[in-house]
């Protein structure tokens, strides 16, 4: 089970626990095990809902993936908010203590951190 907090993203059971992820500030998730938020390899980037591939730390750079709307998670190469086939609601894609940030960037998180799901 992964957990958020303070920007880092954990494989503990509750929030701040566990071994560190990685970490997202923002708007750009970033692989790596140092809990100093803004260091590690750039993963991708989440601007207006669209979530995007990529080792640009430029939000708006990079392959698009999928979008958010309306809680909606949907797979697409488009930047388009609402194309794309359903891949399922963002609950489904939650982390724990992630309430705390926005949807899209909380699938970007589960996305990128814990199981791909494009």
């Amino acid at each position: 089970m992964a957990n958020y907090k303070d920007g880092i993203i954990r494989d503990g059971s509750s929030p701040g626990s566990g071994k560190c992820l990685g970490n997202v500030k923002n708007g750009i998730i970033r692989e790596g095990f140092s809990p100093n938020l803004g260091s590690g390899k750039c993963l991708g980037n989440v601007k207006n809902g669209i979530i995007r591939e990529g080792f640009s730390p430029n939000l708006g750079s990079g392959k698009c993936l999928g979008n958010v709307k309306n809680g909606v998670v949907r797979e697409s190469f488009s930047p388009n908010l609402g194309s794309g086939s359903n891949v399922g609601k963002v609950r489904d894609f939650s982390i724990k203590g992630g309430d705390k940030m926005d949807e899209a960037t909380a699938v970007a998180c589960y996305h990128f951190l814990i199981k791909k799901i494009f």
